[in-house]
C-alpha cells in the first residue's frame, strides 16, 4: 500500500515534445572534412524551404553503432545459454537490434530537432567532418546500420582542393600526415557512398561553388536544390545567391588567418 501511495504522490512525466512518426522525414547528410567548405553548403541546405541541417556533433551515432555492434557480438555468443530466468543472460535472446538502430535514429532526429516544431520540417540531417572516424572494416555496416536509423538517406558529398584545406588554420594544428590520410580517407566513404547508392548523392565543390564561372557555381546551387528538394525555381535560387553572400564558419572569410585571401568555412 505504501507504494501504492508513493506512486500516486509521483508527479506524472509529460509528454515528449516534438512528437513525429519515425518516417516523418526525409534525410540529408553532408560527408565532408573540416575546413571544406562545409559550413557553407550547411548554410545552403538550410536556405532550402522545409529544411534543417544542423552543424557537427562530433559523430555520436558512430558511437551507437558500435554498441549495437558490441550486442549483436554478445547476443550470439551467450543467447543460447539465455534461458531460463536463473541464466546470467536471462532475456538476451529478446534484444531486438533493429529496433536498437531504428530508436537510434528517433534519438538523433530528436536532437536534432531541438525547439524545432516537427510539423514544420520534410527534411533534416546533420554535416560533419569526422566520419574519417570509421574504420574501413566498419563502412559497409556502419551506413546498413545508419540507414536502418535514416532510410533512404541523402547525401552531399562536399571536397576541396586538399592543400587549401591543409593550409588552413585548423589542419595547421594538426599532424600533417594524419590530416592527409584523414582527408583520403573520407574521399574513400564517399567513393563508396557514389558507387552504392548513386541516386542518393550528389557532388559539390568549394572551388566551383564559389569560383570565378557564374554559371558554373548556379549550376551548383540549382543541382543541390534539385537533388535536395526535387525542385528550384527563381525565387529559390535568388535566396541560395543571398546565403552565398554571407559568411559562414567559426572565422567567416579567414577574418582570424591574416591571409587577404577570402576564405569560407
Amino acid at each position: 500500500m505504501e507504494r501504492l501511495r508513493m506512486f500516486a504522490r509521483a508527479p506524472h512525466r509529460a509528454p515528449r515534445p516534438n512528437a513525429f512518426e519515425p518516417d516523418a522525414f526525409e534525410y540529408v547528410f553532408v560527408v565532408t572534412y573540416g575546413r571544406s567548405g562545409s559550413t557553407l553548403v550547411q548554410g545552403l541546405l538550410n536556405t532550402l524551404p522545409h529544411t534543417l541541417v544542423r552543424g557537427e556533433n562530433n559523430l555520436y551515432i558512430l558511437g551507437l553503432f558500435r554498441a549495437q555492434a558490441l550486442a549483436r557480438t554478445f547476443k550470439r555468443k551467450y543467447e543460447k545459454f539465455s534461458e531460463p530466468p536463473s541464466s546470467a543472460f536471462y532475456g538476451l535472446r529478446e534484444m531486438d537490434l533493429a529496433a536498437f538502430a531504428e530508436s537510434a535514429g528517433e534519438l538523433t532526429t530528436r536532437q536534432l530537432l531541438g525547439s524545432v516544431p516537427a510539423d514544420r520540417l520534410r527534411r533534416i540531417g546533420f554535416k560533419e567532418v569526422l566520419w574519417h572516424r570509421i574504420k574501413p572494416g566498419e563502412t559497409k555496416s556502419f551506413f546498413n546500420f545508419f540507414e536502418q536509423a535514416f532510410p533512404n538517406a541523402k547525401y552531399v558529398l562536399n571536397q576541396r582542393d586538399h592543400e587549401q584545406v591543409l593550409g588552413s588554420g585548423f589542419w595547421q594544428k594538426q599532424d600533417a600526415d594524419e590530416g592527409k590520410q584523414a582527408l583520403l580517407r573520407v574521399e574513400e566513404i564517399q567513393a563508396f557512398l557514389r558507387e552504392t547508392r548513386p541516386e542518393r548523392t550528389f557532388d559539390i565543390r568549394y572551388e566551383v561553388l564559389t569560383g570565378d564561372d557564374p554559371a558554373a557555381a548556379e549550376a551548383q546551387l540549382r543541382g543541390l536544390a534539385q537533388f535536395v528538394t526535387g525542385s528550384c525555381d527563381a525565387a529559390l535560387l535568388a535566396r541560395l545567391h543571398e546565403t552565398m553572400k554571407r559568411g559562414h564558419g567559426p572565422n567567416p572569410f579567414g577574418k582570424s588567418r591574416g591571409r587577404a585571401k577570402k576564405v569560407t568555412s
